[in-house]
């Protein structure tokens, strides 16, 4: 070490420079994600490293044997051939090097269920994830286009290639385009990950999805449509299923599992679906299983490819009013290999669930580098579990058959079967299909406990082919199963264009006994852009409503309002019942509307409180003196803080008397603590000064709230500026407040007079006990005040601050994640730190260190570099201890080599990852945030902070916002020496090296 002085406060410092592997460019993670790789990579070895469920056994199916290499995706064909798409590119393809990644046909041929052959039927590929067999061709997406790949000369390979869409965003090679899968209506569905921003000319128009999102195409009219973008329902979908009755279920890569149906509406406001059920931890992929096959135990489970936790996990479905719930039970496969690592899961011919295994102890791109050496570009695995002492299922022969022997497979128990002949099914000529097809549903025994089943595999054949049949909907809208009119709703909403009445269909369904009848049918309205859709699907409130029901109703609502709206101005919607329009314009008023029409609707006695206290902040917004008036008196008598605090985010133009009033009885007699400080709130942002004295007295009340006593504090500050700072002063200086108490009044006292805040505030922080945690308390107010940092710079000269308070002190500004060059250097000055370190990026330097590193670097004298600081256990975590602020360390080592670990120790901001831009907020009230930029839109910032506090900020309150740098403060290693720091980066680089 250079320069030593304290208790070891500048090993402390360098430790911070940690915190750019938290934010910087590469994200470190555990052993999970980058693991060592296996001793024996042979498929035996994998095999015996699995614990299978009771019950079933695994065997291999396919290998590298057979070309398979960082497999991605697989799909059935009706030979019972596996199709499966390798990407031995991913992550980034080599120097020199032209992508190469296949499509290969897999075929059992003499049926001992391994596969024999391998044909490639594309290749020359560039990172593609995810493709579907159908049109006679292979739908597949490859990075920014959306292709159809045909063999044309039928000699087994592609020799025919379309761009059907391109502008596919490719931000992050992990979520482009992937998981296609057939609805069983013919719409191919897809979907993007969260770093992924798609435009899409199609001849419907330019389609546009931010972040990760699902999308629909229709090919019988070219119509693409997205759902979920923004990613309201995961930040990476990746895997869908449907149920025999049409609903859709969409897995996350990440724990959460997803019912689609309430979002599948074609409306682009932001709101975030209820996810039903989590795994433990990361998964993806995911299959219903519907196959005679299996135990009757397992039918109907989800089962979904664990591929963090080397897991084939199970999930039950069970009822939850118009939705499902999902419980996470016991596995089917627990593997001890870190390098198993499933991506897909499929139900094959046989009935047995074939599992895609990557294969490969890296996963990812953020937690290792690209060029990782020990990225498994070699193996690929496909296993296939099966049911002990069960039959497996005979494939039918579905190739060439003429339309009337596959329509008879459409009864078939085997969802595999029917999914195979509805694809199959959706390219037969029209001529060939629909006589045949017309008379197979003539035929049905409506006898049959199935009748309504098979009536909607036959919908679903209509539908593929664009073609509309009215009996068939009618009947089944008249069912006696919820799913058979529940997917009734489904086609109303597809064919609504061509029906002769859609909404009295509708309107029947939206009443229908069954939540789930009632949910669909709410979607369906979205569909039918006509103003009374909305006066339809209003009255699904008529009966219960849950979560499922109301975010589908929040969505198709929103969809509609260009229709309900320029009706209601017209005066020309009509409604069941009074009550219907405040829930129409509850989620957001219109401006327009009068406000004595607003005052009527509050005053009706069916409203919920919900949307009776959006509409009283609507009148508030539109009405008159009286009006706010009577709103305040509304929120006064119910107490409500939050109407409160909604309210005071309003700016009215003049304040009634009758509200002063009110405030000062509120205030001087009020005993709900949350109630009082929202009122506190409205004081300070209505500027209400007449409120002031009431406002003195109560902050001077030592019996009063603390909190309510540090609104109050921040309120008096704003209504008498200069005239509250004796008062301020005095109740920052008396110890026996609460801390709470202290900080508000300091704060005060920064909007007010900047120069007076920094000086208490050295003051202050010169008194024992002299620890980093308190004083950051103490800077945060002013240093979190526009001209703060620099005033705190500019008033260091007058202080006489020792070097071990330097030290801390720039400890608690880096914990603070604060960008303070000047006042940093300063300190530096103080504490005797040298400016040993580059400024940038230097080779020379970084070559000089990491042979350092490798020749003499002492990892065990590292670890305690890194022991000497507790902060450093406040934001990361190593083996189970320590914070989670950030990435665990515990496998940096396995992920980073010992250069990249020295470059994001030291210049954080060289490597950014897209999602971490750091950005500085200034707000209209003088108000500074620095932090991740989390979320932006038209109206708001959403900041994460150095503490992991989520901050939004509306744009009209922001003066001034600019994006730069890294989270991470530069130049935090500034004085260690070459030594201390070639140990420190040994330590690191040896963190998961050892880890079975």
């Amino acid at each position: 070490m250079a320069y030593r002085f304290g208790n070891g406060s500048i090993k402390k410092l360098l430790i911070l420079g940690l915190v750019s592997l938290l934010i910087g460019g590469h994200r470190a993670q555990n052993i999970m994600s980058v693991a060592p790789p296996e001793t024996d990579n042979s498929a035996e070895a994998e095999l015996a490293s699995f614990k299978v469920a009771p019950g079933y056994q695994v065997e291999l199916f396919a290998s590298e044997e057979l070309g398979i290499a960082n497999p991605v995706a697989m799909r059935w064909d009706e030979h019972g051939r596996l199709w499966v798409l390798c990407t031995t590119t991913y992550p980034h393809p080599e120097l020199g090097k032209k992508p190469d990644d296949k499509l290969l046909i897999l075929e059992d041929r003499d049926g001992d269920g391994r596969a024999d052959t391998s044909s490639v039927f594309a290749d020359g590929l560039h990172i593609p994830l995810g493709f579907e067999l159908g049109h006679g061709g292979v739908y597949l997406g490859e990075q920014t286009e959306m292709l159809f790949l045909e063999d044309t000369d039928k000699d087994g390979k592609a020799d025919k290639r379309s761009v059907l869409f391109s502008g596919f965003g490719t931000g992050d090679l992990h979520q482009t385009i992937n998981s296609f899968t057939w609805s069983p209506g013919g719409d191919l569905y897809f979907s993007q990950g969260h770093n992924i921003y798609s435009r899409i000319e199609t001849p419907w128009g330019i389609k546009r999805a931010n972040r990760a999102g699902i999308w629909r195409y229709r090919p019988t009219t070219g119509k693409l449509d997205n759902f979920f973008d923004w990613s309201t329902a995961s930040v990476n979908p990746w895997g869908m299923a449907f149920n025999d009755w049409g609903e859709m279920f969409h897995k996350a890569n990440d724990p959460e599992l997803f019912y689609s149906v309430p979002g599948l509406v074609e409306a682009s406001n932001r709101s975030y679906l209820p996810d039903i059920g989590r795994l433990e931890i990361k998964g993806s992929g995911l299959v219903l299983v519907r196959t005679k096959h299996m135990p009757d135990d397992l039918r109907e489970d989800l089962v979904i490819a664990g591929y963090y936790n080397n897991h084939i996990e199970r999930m039950k479905l069970s009822a939850d009013s118009s939705g499902y719930k999902a419980h996470l039970v016991d596995p089917l496969i627990i593997s001890s290999s870190r390098s198993f690592r499933p991506v897909e899961v499929n139900t094959g011919p046989d009935g047995a669930i074939y599992v895609l295994d990557w294969y490969n102890p890296i996963i990812g791109h953020y937690q290792a580098s690209v060029r990782h050496p020990e990225r498994d570009k070699l193996h690929g695995r496909i296993w296939r579990i099966t049911a002990k002492g069960r039959p497996l299922v005979k494939r039918p022969d579905l190739y060439n058959q003429p339309a009337a022997v596959l329509l008879d497979h459409l009864k078939s128990e085997e969802y595999w079967v029917r999914y195979q002949v509805k694809r199959l099914l959706a390219e037969t000529p029209a001529e060939k299909l629909f006589p045949h097809l017309d008379e197979w549903v003539k035929k049905l025994d409506k006898q049959d406990i199935q009748y309504e089943r098979y009536l909607v595999e036959a919908a679903g054949v209509y539908e593929s082919h664009n073609i509309v049949n009215e009996t068939i909907l009618t009947t089944l809208a008249g069912g006696k199963n919820p799913g058979a009119r529940a997917y009734a709703a489904q086609l109303v909403s597809k064919w609504n264009d061509r029906l002769t009445d859609p909404l009295r269909l509708l309107q029947t369904l939206v009443n229908d006994p069954s939540s789930k009848v009632r949910l669909h049918a709410v979607v369906a309205a979205s569909y039918i852009h006509r103003p009374e859709s909305a006066a339809v699907a209003v009255q699904a409130f008529d009966h219960p409503v849950d979560k499922f029901i109301r975010y589908a109703w929040d969505k198709t609502i929103y969809a509609l309002r260009p229709y309900w709206e320029e009706a209601l101005k017209k005066d020309s919607l009509r409604f069941n019942k009074q009550h219907h329009l405040a829930l129409i314009i509850s989620n957001d008023p219109p401006g327009w509307l009068p406000a004595e029409k607003l005052f009527h609707l509050v005053e009706l006695k069916d409203i919920p409180p919900g949307v009776k206290n959006n509409l009283l902040l609507a009148l508030a917004k539109a009405g008159n003196f009286s009006h706010i008036s009577y709103v305040f008196r509304q929120i006064a008598d119910s107490q409500d803080a939050a109407m409160m605090d909604k309210l005071s985010a309003l700016q009215p133009t003049a304040i009634p008397e009758e509200i002063v009033q009110t405030v000062a009885k509120v205030l001087s007699s009020g005993t709900n603590t949350g109630f009082l400080a929202a009122t506190l709130q409205l004081v300070k942002n209505w500027d209400l000064k007449q409120s002031a004295d009431a406002v003195s007295l109560l902050v001077q009340d030592t019996r009063t709230d603390p909190g309510v006593r540090a609104e109050g504090l921040l309120a008096l500050g704003r209504l008498q500026g200069s005239k509250a700072i004796d008062l301020l002063k005095a109740q920052f200086q008396d110890k026996n407040n609460p801390l709470k108490v202290r900080l508000a009044a300091l704060k005060a006292i920064c909007a007010t007079d900047l120069n007076t805040a920094v000086d208490i505030m050295y003051k202050e922080i010169q008194q024992p006990p002299l620890t980093v945690d308190r004083i950051k308390e103490f800077i945060t107010p002013v240093a979190g005040q526009s001209g703060g940092i620099a005033a705190m710079s500019a008033g260091i000269a007058q202080q006489n601050l020792s070097p071990g308070l330097a030290g801390i002190l720039l400890q608690a500004l880096a914990l603070s994640g604060l960008e303070t060059p000047e006042l940093k250097s300063k300190l530096d000055e103080i504490v005797g730190v040298r400016n040993t370190l580059p400024a940038s990026y230097d080779k020379a330097y970084t070559d000089r260190i990491v042979k350092a590193v490798k020749e003499k670097g002492n990892a065990d004298k590292g670890e305690q570099v890194y022991l000497a600081n507790p902060v450093c256990a406040s934001c990361h975590n190593i083996n189970g201890k320590g914070g989670r602020v950030g990435p665990n360390l515990s496998a940096v080592g396995r992920g980073l080599s010992p250069e990249e670990i020295l470059i994001e120790v030291l210049w954080p901001g060289e490597n950014i990852k897209e999602g971490y831009k750091f950005i500085t907020i200034e707000t209209k009230n003088g108000e500074l945030v620095q932090g991740n930029k989390l979320w932006e839109d038209k109206e708001t910032f959403t900041v994460l902070n150095a503490a992991a506090k989520t901050i939004r900020i509306e744009k009209k309150n922001v003066r001034k916002a600019e994006e730069s740098g890294s989270l991470m403060p530069s130049g935090l290693l500034q004085g260690i020496s070459e030594e201390d720091l070639r140990d420190l980066i040994a330590y690191l680089s040896r963190l998961g090296l050892n880890d079975e």
